[in-house]
């Protein structure tokens, strides 16, 4: 964590000034160490790091919903581009949690609607039902939770706020049923204007032969906990690959 402290640190209103018009977000997964010992060294120069109540390593716990027969997991699964997720998420180091959808269209845009909630992560309330029926087209009584996961991330922003980064560390999962840890691996998720050059982060990825790949934490959770019922047959393919290529880091 002492690596943390040699980036200048800035606040989420410094931020702001980072939003793209046509946003590109591309994922990289990478075993820790390779974070840590390689990566971050090597860019502390060109990122600011954001710092939220003088912390820089923040804690997030989120819950998926979804339809009695999974729909929101098989339309990822499938590829459908018009698909959605509904999380209640926390930010345990701020105490603030927020009810959420995210909805990718049929271009590939993802957008997202929240509201702030206080109510417990697992359940949705009858006060909520009015907001996820403006954004979603099912009936949100019938939403059940799925897949717990926590992690903790790191925000980074380019100097010329040209690109920033999310890094989440120590992802985890659990269900009603079944944990999963996934101590010795990252993930790291630029976002930038599309067809912006390669920036310092992406060629340090690229030096230490770290490459993109799609990886939704909310479906590779439920694929590791080996819930029933569900289609994953490409999602196992996908975790093969990560696998093999993180040297067994899952």
């Amino acid at each position: 964590m002492e690596i943390l402290q040699k980036f200048t640190a800035v606040g989420l209103e410094d931020i702001g000034k980072a939003n793209f018009m046509n946003r590109v977000d591309t994922k990289f997964p990478l075993r820790s160490e390779v974070l840590w010992k390689k990566i971050l060294p090597e860019i502390i120069d060109d990122y600011y790091i954001v710092e939220i109540g003088g912390l820089h390593y923040m804690e997030y716990k989120t819950v998926y919903f979804d339809t009695p027969d999974n729909m929101f997991f098989t339309a990822h699964h499938n590829g459908k581009l018009d698909r959605y997720k509904v999380r209640k998420r926390m930010y345990v180091d701020t105490k603030t949690s927020f009810l959420e959808v995210k909805h990718k269209n049929n271009k590939g845009k993802t957008k997202k609607k929240r509201i702030e909630m206080q109510t417990d992560l697992f359940e949705i309330l009858p006060e909520e039902y009015e907001f996820l029926s403006k954004h979603i087209p099912y009936n949100p009584e019938t939403l059940k939770p799925v897949i717990e996961n926590h992690f903790h991330r790191i925000t980074l922003v380019k100097k010329d706020m040209g690109e920033r980064c999310t890094i989440d560390c120590e992802l985890g999962f659990s269900d009603s049923k079944n944990g999963h840890e996934t101590k010795s691996f990252a993930m790291v998720e630029l976002k930038h204007e599309a067809g912006a050059p390669k920036s310092p982060l992406q060629n340090t990825l690229f030096k230490y032969g770290v490459h993109k790949s799609g990886f939704s934490k909310y479906c590779m959770g439920r694929v590791l906990n080996g819930q029933q019922g569900l289609k994953t047959n490409l999602f196992r393919e996908k975790l093969r690959m990560l696998q093999k290529r993180l040297n067994n880091a899952l």
